[in-house]
């Protein structure tokens, strides 16, 4: 499905249409994928999936500066869930032959009126920080967290507090959709600090290339299992995952768990939904930090016992320091 948003002109002086492309769409998809040749997996196979069937609730759009010509001159993406929507902005790109022509301005105003008219709630970004891109961002009304790159554009009031408030939830496996939400929940300061050992996370972070990870590790076997702790709206306050580890002999199995802190009295409920192995030659390892309330009463509940505890391993942003726990289970 695409949709013209209006015809603009460019420094160059020629006419651009912008289009918004709304994944699945056949018309479109051999115009787009080769512009985004240079992206690399598991990108091009998120894409390519996109443009072939639907994605379990999630919205991907693609808006595209096409040239009288046909040519399209550039490209901004968003992928977006729950209603009204968040979102990830990303693939940003304008070919080298159609630069300094204002196309990204052109795109991004584009983009924002969109989703701001769409009741769009937050949008998120990565990027280098303080790079020319991140100084664009930043005009566009995207604020920067500390020196990371990571950048937020918030349009709802109190966006934070609404987001991750307190109401029903219940555990499920995860849906495209997720990958939103997800990242708001990766973006969250507070709380447990030792987020994944599979996806390499610790602390504040994203979800843009990690949820990617995890879909792509659920298709080729080396994702076991992955969990969502999801509101009925599509909320997400925490997940669960269950990989092949290959930082030991033998790929044993890591047990990741992470919830906002709103919602750590379900740590149980969540950790017990994911499909441990029955066998005792299978060895799964998790870790926590020694502040993560109720994190080690969960994962002793599913059977879990403690190996080791490392004395200030773990250190905050803010320089505070917390031990870290091992368990092992098999």
């Amino acid at each position: 499905m695409h949709q013209t948003l209006g015809t603009v002109e460019l420094k160059s002086g020629e006419a651009m249409q912008i289009v918004r492309v709304t994944a699945p769409d056949d018309e479109w998809k051999d115009r787009v994928l080769p512009l985004l040749g240079h992206k690399g997996q598991p990108w091009q196979w998120q894409m390519k999936i996109a443009f072939e069937e639907e994605l379990e609730g999630l919205q991907q759009h693609f808006y595209v500066g096409a040239l009288d010509s046909g040519e399209i001159a550039g490209n901004i993406m968003t992928v977006e869930g729950m209603e009204p929507p968040i979102g990830i902005l990303g693939h940003v790109f304008t070919p080298p032959e159609h630069r300094r022509k204002g196309i990204c301005s052109h795109l991004m105003e584009a983009v924002t009126e969109d989703f701001r008219g769409r009741s769009g709630r937050a949008l998120f970004l990565h990027t280098d920080y303080d790079s020319p891109p991140y100084h664009i961002y930043a005009s566009w009304g995207f604020e920067g967290y500390r020196e990371t790159g990571t950048m937020a554009w918030l349009l709802e009031e109190d966006f934070w507090s609404k987001q991750f408030a307190a109401r029903p939830v219940s555990v499920r496996e995860t849906r495209w959709e997720d990958w939103p939400g997800l990242e708001a929940l990766a973006e969250v300061d507070e709380g447990w600090h030792v987020r994944s050992l599979y996806l390499d996370l610790h602390g504040f972070g994203g979800f843009e290339s990690a949820y990617l990870r995890v879909r792509r590790g659920l298709e080729d076997g080396l994702v076991r299992d992955f969990r969502v702790l999801a509101a009925e709206d599509g909320a997400v306050m925490g997940y669960a995952l269950l990989g092949r580890w290959g930082a030991f002999p033998g790929d044993p199995q890591v047990l990741d768990i992470h919830l906002h802190p709103n919602f750590e009295d379900h740590a149980f409920e969540l950790a017990g939904a994911v499909d441990l192995p029955d066998n005792e030659s299978e060895r799964v390892i998790a870790m926590a930090d020694s502040a993560s309330s109720g994190k080690s009463e969960a994962l002793e509940a599913v059977g879990l016992v403690p190996e080791a505890r490392l004395a200030e391993m773990v250190v905050d942003a803010d320089g505070s320091a917390r031990d870290l726990l091992i368990f092992s289970l098999g």
